[in-house]
């Protein structure tokens, strides 16, 4: 039965910028990417250990092994740390940490986005649910202040509001990103029930999201730039910065003039 970590080296190792070291002699192509036994022979192992990795039969390879496959692979640094998660081995943390303890985040937090304005700013969970924003943070997703604080999920913003692609004019490069980055900070957790229940709303009303999800892209989110239609109309670029609370399960996002 394939793992976490089968189905990550499968989806990268089909990634078709990836081609193999040695074309000549290996026959007409008929996969994207490369082969499990060039995957093997480029990272110096074995080809049937390597099917056992990818079918789940083995999952915890040495640190030589996961920073040969991550060279082969040509992970980036995220997706590299990804890999080490994925074979670390032993039960997930637990994610919850009870009400009041949420309600406590929730209002530090609100000071801390408070105290920024006039710059929008707003704090997610490990899901992207914004749990705290100032006015000016809640107001770039257009229509969302509509909805319960509970449904106020970015990554949901993204996939399934057809607003969102008229805000955000780097659309697909922003939406990507927020798959990327949900399954980037929950690599532990990849089963936990909360986590299940949003991938499976999103894959149900957006097949761009199961794509996405299921090609296991991973890159958390850090200070990048992106084009913005006001609320009057006018498009304007603004960069962001991404503040990461580890131990709060958390990121502030601050944009920038």
């Amino acid at each position: 039965m394939s793992t976490e970590l089968g189905e990550f080296l499968r989806a990268r190792r089909t990634d078709s910028r990836l081609e193999p070291a040695s074309p000549q002699g290996v026959g007409p192509r008929r996969v994207r990417g490369l082969r499990r036994e060039e995957v093997a022979a480029a990272a110096g192992i074995s080809v049937d250990y390597y099917t056992r990795l990818e079918q789940g039969r083995e999952s915890h390879p040495s640190d030589a092994v996961v920073k040969a496959l991550a060279r082969v692979l040509r992970l980036t640094p995220d997706a590299t740390e990804h890999l080490h998660r994925l074979r670390g081995g032993g039960p997930a943390a637990p994610l919850g940490r009870g009400a009041q303890s949420d309600a406590h985040l929730a209002l530090r937090m609100a000071a801390l986005v408070g105290a920024v304005r006039p710059n929008p700013a707003y704090v997610l969970d490990r899901l992207s649910t914004i749990i705290a924003a100032n006015p000016e943070g809640l107001a770039l997703f257009d229509g969302i202040e509509e909805l319960a604080p509970e449904q106020r999920n970015t990554c949901r913003y993204f996939m399934t509001d057809p607003r969102a692609p008229r805000v955000f004019l780097d659309w697909e490069t922003i939406a990507r990103g927020a798959v990327a980055h949900l399954r980037a900070v929950n690599a532990g957790n990849l089963q936990d029930p909360e986590l299940r229940a949003l991938i499976t709303e999103l894959g149900d009303a957006s097949p761009l999201f199961t794509q996405w999800w299921d090609a296991h892209i991973v890159q958390r989110r850090r200070a990048s730039a992106h084009r913005i239609r006001t609320g009057t109309g006018e498009v304007v670029e603004r960069r962001y910065e991404v503040l990461h609370l580890p131990g709060e399960q958390a990121r502030m996002t601050l944009w920038l003039p």
